[in-house]
Protein backbone atom coordinates (compact mmCIF):
# COMPACT_ATOMS: atom_id res chain seq x y z
CA UNK A 1 0.00 0.00 0.00
CA UNK A 2 2.05 2.97 -1.28
CA UNK A 3 0.29 5.92 0.35
CA UNK A 4 0.35 7.46 3.81
CA UNK A 5 -2.55 6.27 5.94
CA UNK A 6 -4.23 6.65 9.32
CA UNK A 7 -2.69 3.62 11.03
CA UNK A 8 -4.72 1.72 13.64
CA UNK A 9 -4.31 -1.55 11.74
CA UNK A 10 -1.58 -4.05 10.93
CA UNK A 11 -2.27 -6.77 8.36
CA UNK A 12 -0.18 -9.79 7.45
CA UNK A 13 -1.52 -9.44 3.90
CA UNK A 14 -0.35 -5.85 3.37
CA UNK A 15 3.07 -4.23 3.10
CA UNK A 16 2.68 -0.53 3.88
CA UNK A 17 5.27 1.55 2.00
CA UNK A 18 3.67 4.92 2.80
CA UNK A 19 3.88 6.66 6.16
CA UNK A 20 2.28 5.54 9.40
CA UNK A 21 0.95 8.45 11.52
CA UNK A 22 4.14 8.62 13.60
CA UNK A 23 6.06 9.17 10.35
CA UNK A 24 3.97 12.08 9.08
CA UNK A 25 1.17 13.39 11.29
CA UNK A 26 2.79 13.24 14.72
CA UNK A 27 6.17 14.80 13.76
CA UNK A 28 4.42 17.59 11.87
CA UNK A 29 2.24 18.40 14.89
CA UNK A 30 5.35 18.49 17.10
CA UNK A 31 7.07 20.82 14.62
CA UNK A 32 4.06 23.13 14.48
CA UNK A 33 3.84 23.29 18.28
CA UNK A 34 7.51 24.23 18.48
CA UNK A 35 7.53 26.70 15.60
CA UNK A 36 4.06 27.99 14.68
CA UNK A 37 1.64 28.00 17.61
CA UNK A 38 -0.42 25.94 20.00
CA UNK A 39 -3.97 26.62 18.81
CA UNK A 40 -5.13 24.34 15.98
CA UNK A 41 -8.18 24.27 13.73
CA UNK A 42 -8.61 20.85 12.08
CA UNK A 43 -10.21 20.53 8.65
CA UNK A 44 -10.65 17.39 6.59
CA UNK A 45 -12.66 15.43 4.07
CA UNK A 46 -15.37 13.28 5.62
CA UNK A 47 -13.97 9.75 5.49
CA UNK A 48 -11.78 7.44 7.56
CA UNK A 49 -8.31 8.96 7.05
CA UNK A 50 -9.10 12.56 8.13
CA UNK A 51 -11.42 11.43 10.93
CA UNK A 52 -8.82 9.06 12.40
CA UNK A 53 -5.96 11.51 11.79
CA UNK A 54 -7.80 14.20 13.70
CA UNK A 55 -8.53 11.82 16.57
CA UNK A 56 -4.77 11.28 16.81
CA UNK A 57 -3.99 15.00 16.52
CA UNK A 58 -6.47 15.95 19.24
CA UNK A 59 -5.01 13.36 21.62
CA UNK A 60 -1.48 14.51 20.80
CA UNK A 61 -2.33 18.18 21.35
CA UNK A 62 -3.94 17.39 24.69
CA UNK A 63 -0.85 15.44 25.77
CA UNK A 64 1.58 18.15 24.66
CA UNK A 65 -0.08 21.37 25.74
CA UNK A 66 -1.74 22.34 22.49
CA UNK A 67 -5.40 23.15 21.95
CA UNK A 68 -7.97 22.14 19.34
CA UNK A 69 -10.12 25.23 18.83
CA UNK A 70 -12.26 23.80 16.04
CA UNK A 71 -12.84 20.85 13.74
CA UNK A 72 -14.88 20.60 10.55
CA UNK A 73 -15.33 18.30 7.56
CA UNK A 74 -16.44 18.41 3.93
CA UNK A 75 -17.79 15.58 1.82
CA UNK A 76 -15.24 14.46 -0.78
CA UNK A 77 -15.42 16.78 -3.77
CA UNK A 78 -17.40 19.48 -1.95
CA UNK A 79 -16.08 22.92 -2.91
CA UNK A 80 -18.37 24.97 -0.64
CA UNK A 81 -15.58 26.02 1.70
CA UNK A 82 -16.86 29.45 2.79
CA UNK A 83 -18.54 28.10 5.98
CA UNK A 84 -15.28 26.46 7.09
CA UNK A 85 -13.27 29.61 6.42
CA UNK A 86 -15.79 31.61 8.45
CA UNK A 87 -15.47 29.15 11.35
CA UNK A 88 -11.68 29.36 11.23
CA UNK A 89 -11.73 33.15 11.41
CA UNK A 90 -14.17 33.05 14.32
CA UNK A 91 -12.16 30.44 16.25
CA UNK A 92 -8.76 32.00 15.48
CA UNK A 93 -9.38 35.76 15.11
CA UNK A 94 -5.72 36.57 15.73
CA UNK A 95 -4.31 33.69 13.71
CA UNK A 96 -3.29 30.14 14.46
CA UNK A 97 -2.45 26.79 12.93
CA UNK A 98 -4.67 25.07 10.37
CA UNK A 99 -4.15 21.32 10.03
CA UNK A 100 -5.50 20.18 6.68
CA UNK A 101 -6.56 16.65 5.75
CA UNK A 102 -8.79 17.68 2.86
CA UNK A 103 -8.49 15.73 -0.38
CA UNK A 104 -9.26 16.37 -4.03
CA UNK A 105 -11.16 19.36 -5.40
CA UNK A 106 -11.90 20.66 -1.91
CA UNK A 107 -8.25 21.67 -1.60
CA UNK A 108 -8.40 23.77 -4.76
CA UNK A 109 -11.37 25.74 -3.49
CA UNK A 110 -10.04 25.98 0.06
CA UNK A 111 -6.63 27.47 -0.74
CA UNK A 112 -7.98 29.89 -3.33
CA UNK A 113 -10.73 31.18 -1.05
CA UNK A 114 -8.44 31.11 1.97
CA UNK A 115 -6.11 33.56 0.29
CA UNK A 116 -9.01 35.76 -0.76
CA UNK A 117 -10.29 35.83 2.83
CA UNK A 118 -6.94 37.07 4.12
CA UNK A 119 -5.87 33.84 5.82
CA UNK A 120 -2.22 34.28 4.90
CA UNK A 121 0.54 31.82 5.87
CA UNK A 122 2.25 34.30 8.18
CA UNK A 123 -0.84 34.33 10.44
CA UNK A 124 -2.53 31.05 9.49
CA UNK A 125 0.21 28.55 8.63
CA UNK A 126 -1.41 25.46 7.16
CA UNK A 127 0.02 21.96 7.31
CA UNK A 128 -1.27 19.52 4.69
CA UNK A 129 -0.73 15.78 4.49
CA UNK A 130 -2.35 15.09 1.12
CA UNK A 131 -0.79 17.88 -0.95
CA UNK A 132 2.43 17.05 -2.77
CA UNK A 133 4.15 18.40 -5.89
CA UNK A 134 1.44 17.23 -8.30
CA UNK A 135 -1.30 18.90 -6.25
CA UNK A 136 0.67 22.15 -5.92
CA UNK A 137 1.01 22.19 -9.70
CA UNK A 138 -2.74 21.64 -10.14
CA UNK A 139 -3.86 24.20 -7.54
CA UNK A 140 -1.24 26.85 -8.32
CA UNK A 141 1.80 27.67 -6.22
CA UNK A 142 0.61 31.26 -5.89
CA UNK A 143 -2.14 29.99 -3.55
CA UNK A 144 0.08 27.62 -1.57
CA UNK A 145 3.37 29.51 -1.25
CA UNK A 146 4.44 29.71 2.40
CA UNK A 147 2.24 26.85 3.57
CA UNK A 148 3.58 23.43 4.56
CA UNK A 149 3.30 19.73 3.85
CA UNK A 150 4.63 16.69 5.69
CA UNK A 151 5.92 13.68 3.77
CA UNK A 152 8.82 11.25 3.74
CA UNK A 153 9.93 12.30 0.25
CA UNK A 154 10.08 15.54 -1.71
CA UNK A 155 11.36 16.02 -5.23
CA UNK A 156 13.96 18.43 -3.80
CA UNK A 157 15.71 15.74 -1.71
CA UNK A 158 19.41 16.21 -2.48
CA UNK A 159 20.90 12.77 -3.07
CA UNK A 160 22.41 10.80 -5.97
CA UNK A 161 19.60 8.23 -5.71
CA UNK A 162 16.94 10.94 -6.04
CA UNK A 163 18.70 12.67 -8.94
CA UNK A 164 18.77 9.35 -10.79
CA UNK A 165 15.08 8.75 -9.96
CA UNK A 166 13.92 12.21 -11.06
CA UNK A 167 16.03 12.21 -14.23
CA UNK A 168 14.73 8.78 -15.26
CA UNK A 169 11.12 9.78 -14.55
CA UNK A 170 11.38 12.99 -16.58
CA UNK A 171 13.13 11.20 -19.44
CA UNK A 172 10.23 8.75 -19.72
CA UNK A 173 7.22 10.92 -18.91
CA UNK A 174 8.26 14.47 -19.81
CA UNK A 175 10.48 17.27 -18.55
CA UNK A 176 7.50 19.14 -17.07
CA UNK A 177 6.43 16.24 -14.86
CA UNK A 178 7.08 16.12 -11.12
CA UNK A 179 7.74 13.30 -8.69
CA UNK A 180 6.10 12.99 -5.28
CA UNK A 181 5.89 10.85 -2.15
CA UNK A 182 3.29 8.28 -3.32
CA UNK A 183 5.29 7.75 -6.52
CA UNK A 184 8.43 7.05 -4.51
CA UNK A 185 6.52 4.73 -2.17
CA UNK A 186 5.19 2.73 -5.13
CA UNK A 187 8.69 2.56 -6.64
CA UNK A 188 10.02 1.27 -3.31
CA UNK A 189 7.31 -1.41 -3.16
CA UNK A 190 8.27 -2.87 -6.54
CA UNK A 191 11.98 -3.06 -5.73
CA UNK A 192 11.47 -4.49 -2.25
CA UNK A 193 9.28 -7.21 -3.77
CA UNK A 194 12.01 -7.90 -6.36
CA UNK A 195 14.61 -8.25 -3.61
CA UNK A 196 12.36 -10.53 -1.57
CA UNK A 197 11.73 -12.80 -4.58
CA UNK A 198 15.46 -12.97 -5.26
CA UNK A 199 16.15 -13.89 -1.63
CA UNK A 200 13.37 -16.50 -1.55
CA UNK A 201 14.30 -17.84 -5.02
CA UNK A 202 10.60 -18.29 -5.69
CA UNK A 203 7.41 -16.28 -6.15
CA UNK A 204 5.58 -18.44 -3.61
CA UNK A 205 3.52 -16.07 -1.46
CA UNK A 206 4.52 -17.29 1.98
CA UNK A 207 8.20 -17.57 1.06
CA UNK A 208 8.29 -14.04 -0.35
CA UNK A 209 6.39 -12.66 2.65
CA UNK A 210 9.01 -14.06 5.03
CA UNK A 211 11.93 -12.98 2.82
CA UNK A 212 10.61 -9.41 2.65
CA UNK A 213 11.11 -8.76 6.37
CA UNK A 214 14.32 -6.84 7.01
CA UNK A 215 14.87 -5.87 3.38
CA UNK A 216 16.57 -2.49 2.88
CA UNK A 217 16.71 -0.24 -0.16
CA UNK A 218 18.65 2.91 -1.03
CA UNK A 219 15.50 4.74 -2.10
CA UNK A 220 15.28 8.26 -3.59
CA UNK A 221 14.29 9.64 -0.17
CA UNK A 222 16.93 7.72 1.75
CA UNK A 223 17.53 4.20 2.99
CA UNK A 224 14.35 2.38 4.00
CA UNK A 225 13.98 -0.86 5.96
CA UNK A 226 10.96 -3.15 5.98
CA UNK A 227 10.29 -3.92 9.62
CA UNK A 228 8.47 -6.88 11.17
CA UNK A 229 5.20 -4.96 11.35
CA UNK A 230 5.15 -4.76 7.51
CA UNK A 231 5.81 -1.01 7.56
CA UNK A 232 8.93 0.88 6.47
CA UNK A 233 11.38 2.81 8.61
CA UNK A 234 11.66 6.13 6.74
CA UNK A 235 13.00 9.67 7.12
CA UNK A 236 10.30 12.25 7.94
CA UNK A 237 10.39 15.64 6.21
CA UNK A 238 8.45 18.90 6.29
CA UNK A 239 8.50 21.18 3.28
CA UNK A 240 7.44 24.77 2.67
CA UNK A 241 5.87 25.49 -0.70
CA UNK A 242 8.02 27.73 -2.88
CA UNK A 243 7.02 30.02 -5.72
CA UNK A 244 8.20 27.49 -8.31
CA UNK A 245 5.89 24.80 -6.91
CA UNK A 246 8.65 22.81 -5.28
CA UNK A 247 9.24 22.38 -1.54
CA UNK A 248 11.98 23.90 0.57
CA UNK A 249 12.73 21.19 3.14
CA UNK A 250 12.64 22.96 6.51
CA UNK A 251 12.81 19.87 8.71
CA UNK A 252 14.11 16.33 8.36
CA UNK A 253 14.71 13.67 10.97
CA UNK A 254 18.41 12.81 11.30
CA UNK A 255 17.68 9.13 10.66
CA UNK A 256 14.86 6.86 9.57
CA UNK A 257 11.91 6.72 11.98
CA UNK A 258 10.60 3.27 12.90
CA UNK A 259 6.89 2.85 12.11
CA UNK A 260 4.28 2.56 14.87
CA UNK A 261 0.96 1.53 13.30
CA UNK A 262 -1.00 1.41 16.59
CA UNK A 263 -1.15 4.98 17.85
CA UNK A 264 0.35 5.63 21.26
CA UNK A 265 -1.58 8.86 21.97
CA UNK A 266 -5.02 7.25 21.57
CA UNK A 267 -6.09 5.47 24.76
CA UNK A 268 -7.66 2.48 22.99
CA UNK A 269 -4.45 1.56 21.15
CA UNK A 270 -1.75 2.77 23.53
CA UNK A 271 0.71 -0.03 24.24
CA UNK A 272 -0.35 -2.16 21.26
CA UNK A 273 2.24 -3.47 18.84
CA UNK A 274 2.58 -5.69 15.77
CA UNK A 275 5.15 -8.33 14.78
CA UNK A 276 4.51 -10.63 11.83
CA UNK A 277 7.84 -12.42 12.29
CA UNK A 278 6.30 -14.14 15.32
CA UNK A 279 2.94 -15.86 14.63
CA UNK A 280 2.23 -15.94 18.37
CA UNK A 281 2.24 -12.13 18.42
CA UNK A 282 0.78 -11.19 15.03
CA UNK A 283 -0.90 -7.91 14.25
CA UNK A 284 -2.15 -6.75 17.63
CA UNK A 285 -0.58 -7.53 20.97
CA UNK A 286 0.00 -5.62 24.19
CA UNK A 287 3.55 -4.55 25.01
CA UNK A 288 2.81 -2.21 27.94
CA UNK A 289 0.07 -1.74 30.49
Amino acid sequence: YPVQYEGQECSNNIFYTGAAPNQQIEPSVDWLLQNKGKEFFLIGSDYVFPRTANTIIKAQLEAKGGKTVGEDYLQLGNTEVTPIITKIKQALPNGGVIYNTLNGDSNVAFFKQMQGAGLTPDKYPTMSVSIAEEEVKAIGSEYLKGHYAAWNYFMTVDSPANKKFVDAFKAKYGADRVTNDPMEAAYIAVYLWKQAVEKAKTTDLESVRKAALGQTLDAPGGTVTLENNHHLAKVVRIGEVKEDGQFNIVFATPKAVSPIPWNQFVAETKGLSCDWSDPAKGGKFKTTT
